[in-house]
């Protein structure tokens, strides 16, 4: 309820001020608060996003990480298919001519990706942490962080009051319904067979990259006449692929490894986290290297399932194994 009434106030206040004529009025081009509000719009960023979900699945809690993947990618899903409906242009202030096509970001504006994105993951961990600190301290400090983000994006340029008020507006939505759905899901999917369940992730991940990559062929370039067909910069490859990797390494490693983190000591933790984010980076920042070499909305999907794998299968395995445990026979 709380959160269905903040998503209709800022529909409301946002409307007001569409209405007023402040679309544009928020960008600055003062170096001082454009350098600030570049480093916090990094807290929208992908990259963030894959690193914190990796500590939470390393030392947390297993089932939590994965959700909170899971809803991240889903809804990353949602903001492309929206982009390349509408084809929103960006507002003129979305340019830097040392930048890939003199553009400081490429795809379509409406809605705002990040402040898409921010609510569905910094929204779902308030609400898994709600209730550990008093006075609700986590949900607001996350809110207000969610609001950074978006104001950020409208400050340095890359979208305008539109975009942000639809990604906001969109993402609480989107995260109602996916923290009301997801028991749901994993009650009926519960007595399903392991093979049935890696057949269904299997299914749901390639059709939702072909019909990403079908509908919109251009994978949200078409707005940058010079760009290539098919080039490794859209975000339906990331998120279906996201789904592949986390979905089926998440069941073959609960099945066969078990890795518990709450289980765990302290320098247990530790230790696993330090060998499992050095993995994941040389992991990474490998597949990227070699990016331009294949240059395909295919590898692009192989690349981040196969991140995904190693980092929910994979890794708890070797954790398993230096911390003097066997796997799940």
């Amino acid at each position: 309820m709380v959160i269905g009434i903040v998503s209709l106030a800022i529909l409301i206040v946002g409307l007001i001020l569409l209405a007023l004529g402040y679309n544009e009025a928020f960008y600055s081009d003062n170096s001082t608060i454009r350098a600030i509000f570049t480093v916090i719009t990094n807290f929208g960023d992908p990259l963030v996003f894959i690193i914190i979900a990796a500590i939470f699945y390393i030392t947390y809690d297993k089932k939590f990480a994965k959700n909170h993947a899971l809803g991240l990618v889903f809804s990353s899903y949602f903001n492309s298919l929206i982009k390349n409906f509408f084809q929103d242009p960006r507002p003129p202030t979305n340019v830097n001519p040392s930048k890939e096509y003199g553009l400081v970001e490429t795809s379509y504006g409406f809605p705002s990706g990040h402040s898409q994105t921010a609510v569905a993951f910094w929204g779902y961990m308030a609400y898994e942490f709600k209730n550990k600190v008093k006075a609700n301290i986590i949900p607001i400090f996350f809110s207000i962080l969610i609001f950074l983000v978006a104001i950020s994006r409208m400050i340095i340029g890359v979208h305008d009051l539109q975009d942000v008020v639809g990604g906001l507006t969109i993402g609480i939505g989107f995260l109602l319904v996916f923290i009301y759905l997801e028991p749901i899901i994993s009650e009926k999917t519960r007595e399903l067979s392991l093979n049935v369940k890696i057949l269904l992730i299997v299914a749901i991940s390639i059709f939702l990259l072909l019909l990403g990559t079908l509908l919109f062929p251009s994978n949200g370039l078409s707005l940058v006449p010079a760009a290539p067909i098919f080039t490794d910069t859209g975000g339906f490859s990331q998120s279906s692929g996201v789904i592949l990797g986390l979905g089926v390494g998440y069941l073959i490693e609960n099945k066969y490894v078990d890795y518990q983190p709450s289980e765990l000591d302290v320098k247990l933790k530790i230790l696993n986290l330090i060998v499992g984010m050095v993995i994941i980076f040389v992991a990474y920042f490998a597949l990227e290297a070699i990016r331009d070499v294949f240059n395909s909305f295919l590898y692009r999907y192989v690349r981040y399932a196969l991140i995904s794998f190693i980092l929910s299968c994979l890794l708890p395995l070797i954790f398993k194994k230096i911390n003097g445990t066997n796997p799940k026979k």
